[in-house]
């Protein structure tokens, strides 16, 4: 015969779980709750990073003259949240380029005429003299640099005369008094700081890095500042002709 269970009769319930049970169970919740918490915290540090960086880059577009600029910004460190939290971003590395319509906006601000290019990796500036009662046009190839005092230097290298032609035209071009010296460090904010220069296919690239560099819109807003004075400044505004 089989044996029959346990009667239960009403308001009886069956054994309680042990203290050790109920102890693990709120520690799995807790750890459950912090990890959300954490996982929230990630999303909005990230999410907060991402707009940083685009709206520098959009402000970098803004500032550098001419319409085929890219920009990329990226700011470092572990948390964004505890960076906007203390003033200032500890690390920010920025890259951005400028076109021959740029390129050749400042040369003509920095008081030099002729048409600036960018050609097969090279920077050339299209010219002509008269020699002779003859019009030459010649071509000079620049080569790009910065100097400690915060300025984009565009050195004569070379000079090419257009084909046909057999003067021998360093012997009427100084191209000592041919380069160009802007200010470009006016392009961003005072905190960030140019590094280097290339030319890069059809475009001019700069790199710059900051630290320090305050979340404070107005402070963001002022401009650097070249070390001497004479030059003209690279802006949206343009920039006046170098002594």
């Amino acid at each position: 015969m089989a044996s029959r269970p346990p009667r239960q009769y009403i308001g009886q319930t069956g054994p309680k779980p042990s203290v050790g049970r109920r102890i693990a169970k709120a520690v799995v919740g807790l750890v459950i709750a912090v990890a959300m918490l954490a996982g929230a915290a990630v999303l909005i540090d990230m999410g907060l990073r991402d707009f940083a960086e685009t709206r520098a880059e959009a402000e970098i577009k803004r500032r550098v003259p001419g319409s085929a600029v890219e920009a990329d910004v990226t700011i470092h460190g572990f948390s964004m949240l505890q960076q906007v939290v203390q003033g200032e971003l500890d690390d920010v590395d920025v890259t951005f380029t400028l076109g021959e319509e740029g390129l050749d906006r400042l040369a003509d601000n920095a008081g030099f005429t002729g048409a600036v290019r960018i050609d097969g990796g090279a920077i050339a500036l299209d010219n002509e003299i008269e020699v002779l009662g003859a019009v030459i046009p010649f071509s000079v190839d620049l080569e790009p640099s910065l100097d400690d005092d915060g300025y984009l230097v565009l050195t004569a290298v070379g000079i090419t005369a257009a084909e046909d032609v057999t003067v021998d035209l360093t012997r009427f071009v100084d191209l000592a008094s041919v380069g160009v010296r802007v200010c470009s460090a006016s392009l961003l904010p005072e905190s960030i700081v140019l590094t280097g220069v290339s030319v890069d296919g059809d475009t001019v690239r700069f790199t710059a890095h900051g630290a320090g560099v305050p979340t404070d819109l107005d402070a963001l807003g002022t401009r650097g500042e070249c070390a001497s004075e004479g030059a003209g400044e690279a802006g949206e505004e343009g920039a006046e002709p170098s002594a």
